[in-house]
């Protein structure tokens, strides 16, 4: 049952969540466990570039610094000062349909893709929300990377059915959101033995995929139930010290 199904129930755990007795504990449990139930580790690790707070932008730049990658691919920006202008990369491009995001390339991934032929070292991607859209961004991207390269991917991890909600907007508001992403990962966990995937348990779930090798995921991933019930194996979801003992290493050495 998706959430909209729930009715008041699940306004009501949004409302509790994101209002200001929700923050409060979430700001609480962050000063003294450093975890946040749904954002997950919120500590400081040595990565390889600095010792800083676990998020999208420490393991990309971790990736970046550990492999000398020369070229950074961004799908879906949003705000150029969130993320985009936070990564240490030689060459950085952009792309988001949206004007008001001022990415390089103002177009949907498809488009991008079907017209540019570039390649990359490192490519993150946050755009559209949907799980077919995630596959075909992840698939796309595969395809444009450099021996030796990865793939990040955010929102890869759903606290609740809520934040795995289909649609942005609720009750003319926008609450935090991971949509349906999770489901163009899980896709290539069951259809890819020739590649090494994983999330890592911080910023609501941080993907890596690289080429490699995996045991395909045999298990439904179809709703939400799915992955609630087997998250750990259907992600291969990993800790940030298991991410920083897996890829302390430049990635060729640690495949």
């Amino acid at each position: 049952m998706d959430w909209e199904e729930a009715g008041r129930p699940g306004e009501a755990f949004w409302r509790l969540a994101e209002g200001r007795i929700g923050q409060r504990l979430r700001r609480g449990l962050r000063q003294g466990l450093s975890w946040d139930p749904f954002y997950g580790d919120t500590r400081r690790h040595a990565f390889a570039h600095a010792r800083v707070t676990a998020s999208r932008i420490a393991i990309v730049n971790h990736m970046i610094k550990m492999n000398g990658y020369k070229n950074y691919l961004e799908i879906g920006v949003r705000r150029k000062s969130k993320m985009f202008e936070e990564i240490r990369c030689e060459s950085r491009i952009s792309v988001d349909p949206d004007p008001a995001a001022e990415a390089d390339f103002q177009l949907p991934s498809d488009d991008y893709f079907a017209q540019n032929d570039h390649l990359f070292d490192i490519v993150f991607i946050d755009g559209n929300h949907t799980g077919d859209q995630v596959e075909r961004d992840l698939v796309n991207s595969l395809e444009r990377l450099n021996p030796g390269g990865v793939i990040l991917l955010h929102d890869m991890n759903p606290p609740t059915r809520f934040h795995a909600r289909a649609t942005y907007e609720v009750g003319g508001k926008l609450p935090s959101w991971n949509g349906t992403s999770w489901k163009g990962y899980a896709a290539l966990r069951q259809k890819r033995d020739d590649l090494t995937m994983c999330v890592v348990d911080t910023d609501w779930g941080v993907g890596v995929v690289h080429p490699g090798s995996q045991v395909r995921y045999q298990g439904a991933c179809i709703s939400y139930a799915d992955l609630a019930r087997d998250r750990k194996a259907l992600l291969n979801l990993i800790s940030v010290p298991e991410f920083l003992q897996l890829y302390g290493v430049p990635l060729a050495k640690a495949d």
